[in-house]
């Protein structure tokens, strides 16, 4: 099978989890004969040396701007930020850095806890915190599996059924307008009006 998507670029799963070892075998990936495999193009995201936040922070702006489901969306979760990004574009960047500061500041306090709980792999009450933050992390992960595959179950989803003629035969058919891929047989006939 050959793909226009540069190697480096590639993101290949199997089963939902990503295959990231590129010197391990097929088999001892776990991948079995007739396995489906998805390929997709990674996004590769610019650090902090590539474009200056100001340059980021309005690019987030327009595209806020321009979807009203999005603007909701932040109106409801975050009501300064979507102010800000209507009215005031210096303001949305600085509470964009200051988001995006404390992110970055919790990942360190969580990297500094990690390390001084290893620090003493015979310490009880360190053992439980480890234990305890393995916990949460399996939770989170398992949240996110869930919003990512069934996202139905938190929120409202409603159901587009279209009259349409298959082969003469009248049917409705489902319209699955949140569908993260389409998979459809090849070759596929043109379609004609």
């Amino acid at each position: 099978m050959q793909s226009t998507i540069p190697p480096s670029e590639q993101s290949i799963s199997h089963n939902g989890r990503e295959l990231t070892d590129p010197k391990a075998t097929i088999r001892a990936l776990g991948v079995s004969e007739n396995a489906m495999l998805l390929l997709r193009r990674r996004v590769n995201v610019p650090g902090p040396e590539g474009r200056p936040i100001e340059q980021d922070a309005e690019m987030m702006r327009l595209q806020v701007l321009g979807d009203p489901q999005l603007m909701r969306q932040l109106q409801e979760t975050q009501p300064e930020i979507a102010a800000a990004a209507q009215s005031d574009p210096t303001r949305f960047a600085e509470l964009l850095r200051q988001h995006r500061d404390r992110a970055q500041q919790a990942e360190l306090d969580r990297q500094r806890e990690i390390t001084a709980l290893n620090a003493d792999p015979f310490d009880v009450e360190a053992q439980h915190r480890i234990e305890e933050a393995i916990r949460q992390q399996a939770v989170m992960e398992n949240m996110e599996h869930a919003l990512e595959y069934s996202p139905e179950a938190f929120g409202r989803v409603t159901m587009l059924y279209v009259p349409v003629e298959v082969n003469s035969h009248p049917v409705k058919a489902f319209v699955d307008s949140g569908a993260q891929q389409t998979i459809s047989a090849s070759p596929l006939p043109p379609c004609s009006d």
